[in-house]
């Protein structure tokens, strides 16, 4: 097991061979920015005391398939105010998806930035070896692997649970259950796989998360999760909710997240199953429950509830509802980002903003800039569209929203 001492060490010693100043890349939500992320920044700086930092944010749909609550520059402004140097945007594309192509999308995006020196994200386990481990294990499974995988699906599992089961049968009975019990966890596994696959320099920087990721509620004595920040907020404790961020909150032009639930529903309503078949990660006949039960939910929750079975997790369910609200497809998203949006910087962080010049990837600093003929730079105009629409504003929201500069 690797200690902080151990892994600052290797930092160092990547940023000497390098010869530049430890940029540290973060991918993100911040749905809201709260002072629990505000932590992981002090820890990046704990063990980086010269390190920038680059945050690539979700833009105005989250992993999980919602709507964001607040806007992508708002969201962009609070990270910048609390130290980082630049927030560019992760397309619509990448942050919609698995974890898995979550994670593929944001660390391509950085290796090919090539100023991105570390990639820092959090975990609830401590032990970076057993997740390094795992990740090599996902990426060349082992006979035992694919066979404890197979029986489990066969069983019924999700794949997650599956994946955990094959994990523990390859790492000599390693409780890999525990491991991709955490959602952190299993994103950090997924980052860690994404720098094998692509071969890529980038220092993996893990941060230990404290408190309950999943709790729904804000407590005096542990740093908040963003659902929590979140239930408080719509539930107009907007007090605790600003407490829990550490800056006042914005009340108007928020999308709450039964804003979009009649055009969600009209929209899968009025596809054929040739066509639910054609979105991501629908599959097994899934776009007949879909079909049937869309006819039947009046909301989003009620939707999700009808479809849910021992297989297909919420999350997954809730992302595909998001595929079909935005018209997503799978052969589209079947490959890598090829551009990157610049949200906004900080004034005294010019130089890091001169390095965009070198980068392997498109910045976009300007958005009537991007290719409007690519069917991904029109998948994140009409998320932003739809995000208006939730959030009671006028289209072309992308191109109004100007960089944000503090």
């Amino acid at each position: 097991m690797e200690n902080k001492r151990q892994i600052r060490e290797k930092c160092n010693e990547f940023v000497r061979k390098m010869d530049t100043k430890p940029t540290v890349g973060v991918v993100c939500e911040y749905n809201p920015f709260h002072t629990g992320h505000a932590r992981q920044f002090s820890l990046i700086k704990e063990a980086l005391p010269d390190a920038v930092i680059v945050c690539l944010m979700s833009g105005c749909f989250t992993q999980r398939g919602m709507p964001a609550l607040f806007s992508p520059a708002f969201r962009a402004r609070a990270a910048l105010r609390a130290g980082a140097a630049m927030v560019l945007e992760l397309p619509c594309a990448a942050s919609v998806r698995d974890a898995e192509n979550f994670a593929l999308g944001g660390v391509s995006i950085f290796d090919r930035l090539r100023f991105i020196t570390h990639l820092s994200f959090g975990t609830e386990n401590h032990d970076i070896h057993s997740l390094h481990t795992a990740a090599h294990t996902l990426e060349h499974p082992t006979a035992a692997f694919r066979d404890a995988l197979q029986d489990s699906l066969n069983e019924g599992k999700p794949f997650a649970a599956a994946q955990a089961d094959g994990l523990a049968a390859a790492m000599d009975g390693t409780d890999a259950s525990e491991l991709f019990s955490r959602p952190n966890n299993i994103l950090g596994i997924c980052y860690l796989r994404a720098l094998k696959r692509l071969q890529s320099n980038i220092v993996a920087l893990p941060v230990q998360r404290n408190g309950d990721y999943h709790s729904a509620d804000l407590t005096q004595d542990a740093f908040p999760s963003a659902s929590a920040v979140r239930k408080a907020f719509l539930a107009g404790d907007i007090h605790a909710a600003e407490s829990a961020c550490g800056y006042p909150l914005q009340t108007s032009a928020v999308h709450r997240p039964d804003a979009l639930d009649s055009v969600l529903l009209s929209a899968v309503r009025s596809m054929t199953p040739a066509a639910l078949r054609r979105l991501p990660d629908c599959s097994e006949g899934l776009e007949n429950r879909l079909q049937k039960y869309a006819a039947q939910a009046t909301s989003r929750a009620q939707l999700l509830e009808l479809l849910k079975t021992k297989r297909y997790t919420h999350a997954r369910l809730n992302r595909l509802l998001t595929h079909a609200l935005l018209g997503m497809r799978a052969k589209t998203l079947a490959k890598r980002p090829s551009y990157v949006r610049l949200l906004g910087f900080r004034k005294d962080c010019e130089t890091e903003l001169a390095l965009l010049n070198g980068s392997k990837i498109k910045v976009i600093a300007k958005a009537s800039d991007g290719n409007r003929n690519n069917p991904l730079y029109r998948l994140d105009e009409r998320a932003y569209d739809l995000w208006a629409l939730g959030a009671g504003l006028p289209a072309g929201l992308m191109y109004r929203q100007q960089i944000v500069i503090v």
